[in-house]
């Protein structure tokens, strides 16, 4: 029978954040099989809940929790089961949603993952793995993601490559100048555009004559030089 959730919970103490947090860890610490998967699903639900509710408040131990069950949440964003990685990639769309720039840390955590799904030959996954994406360049508006998308854009899948170009022209769009001006970040952006430029896939070539065309209109001494 499946297990119902709250689409919000309140949590109006930090006290009451940490109980709510144990309660996740004996759903989403087990191991996913055809018996448990759906408590690890509930499990899930229960986290995007707090995220709704107003777990947000406390966003260093809410974070610190989510990097503690880093292992099990990206165990299903992995998984073959649509629903069980369809909870955690919404779970942590919310998540930035709510979070905003406190989510950074979880950047290295789970943006790997997230990319790594755009690989699978289920066009669902690729969608909201490059949803869930934009939603945390945009909310968290971090830098720290680029140098995660330039590895990506060598994958040797198309869609991962597409999905990491497509990102970094949504960075492009949305960060404010100085964070694309640092030189790190802007040799990042720069070996992106060198790699997809010549890329095989004509999709991938086109994101990267867009990506170009905004990061001319951002830092154009540093094109024309």
């Amino acid at each position: 029978m499946a297990i119902k959730v709250p689409s919000s919970i309140a949590c109006s103490t930090s006290s009451q954040l940490d109980h709510e947090l144990d309660l996740v860890r004996d759903g989403i610490e087990l191991t996913e099989t055809e018996e448990s998967w759906d408590k690890i699903l509930a499990a899930l639900l229960r986290i995007t809940a707090l995220a709704n509710g107003s777990a947000s408040d406390y966003p260093t131990q809410l974070v610190a929790g989510c990097k503690r069950f880093a292992r099990p949440i990206n165990n299903s964003l992995n998984s073959e089961r649509s629903r069980l990685s369809g909870a955690a990639t919404e779970m942590l769309t919310v998540l930035a949603t709510n979070l905003e720039r406190a989510f950074e840390p979880l950047i290295p955590v789970f943006v790997p993952n997230l990319l790594s799904l755009a690989s699978r030959p289920n066009k669902v996954f690729i969608s909201r793995s490059k949803a869930c994406l934009k939603v945390i360049v945009e909310y968290c508006q971090s830098p720290a993601i680029i140098p995660m998308l330039r590895n990506a854009v060598g994958d040797k899948a198309i869609t991962v490559r597409l999905t990491a170009t497509d990102t970094v022209l949504t960075c492009l769009n949305c960060f404010n100048p100085p964070d694309i001006e640092h030189p790190a970040r802007a040799e990042d952006i720069e070996s992106v555009i060198r790699a997809t430029a010549r890329d095989a896939s004509a999709d991938v070539r086109k994101s990267s004559k867009q990506v170009f065309q905004a990061y001319s209109v951002l830092l154009p001494h540093r094109v024309n030089a």
